[in-house]
C-alpha cells in the first residue's frame, strides 16, 4: 500500500509542478473532478444519453462561479477529505492504506464496471 501510495503522490507533484497548481488543487481536480466527470461520461455512454455529464458539467460550473477562491476551497475540501480518511483509523486502518483503497482501488473497480459496460457489450 505504501508503495502504491508513494506513486501517486510523486505523480501528483510531479502534475502540480508542471500545472503550476498545488499539490492540494491538482487532488481536487482529479478526484472531485476529473474522476466523477468521467464516469459521468461512461454512464451516459451506456444509457445513451447526455444527462449525468450534463448535470455534473453544470453543477461544477455553478460552484466554480460561486467560490471566492479556488485555492482556499481546494485547501478546505482537501482537508476536510483527508480528516474522512483519517477516521478510517478508529477501524485499524490508516491514512496511507484507507487512502489506497478508497482513492485508487475503488476507483479502478468502478472504472472497469463502467469501460466494461459502455464499451464491451455481450454478444446476444
Amino acid at each position: 500500500m505504501e508503495f502504491v501510495f508513494n506513486l501517486v503522490y510523486y505523480f501528483l507533484m510531479f502534475l502540480s509542478r508542471v500545472t503550476g497548481f498545488s499539490y492540494k488543487e491538482v487532488n481536487i481536480i482529479i478526484w472531485f473532478i476529473i474522476i466523477p466527470f468521467s464516469w459521468a461520461y461512461l454512464v451516459d455512454k451506456i444509457i445513451k444519453k447526455h444527462i449525468f455529464k450534463s448535470v455534473i458539467l453544470l453543477a461544477m460550473l455553478m460552484l466554480l462561479f460561486f467560490i471566492d477562491s479556488f485555492s482556499n476551497f481546494c485547501n478546505w475540501l482537501f482537508d476536510a477529505s483527508a480528516d474522512f480518511l483519517r477516521s478510517f483509523d478508529k477501524f485499524g486502518s490508516n491514512y496511507t492504506n484507507t487512502s489506497v483503497i478508497i482513492c485508487i482501488f475503488i476507483p479502478i473497480v468502478v472504472y472497469v464496471v463502467l469501460i466494461r459496460k459502455a464499451y464491451f457489450k455481450p454478444n446476444r
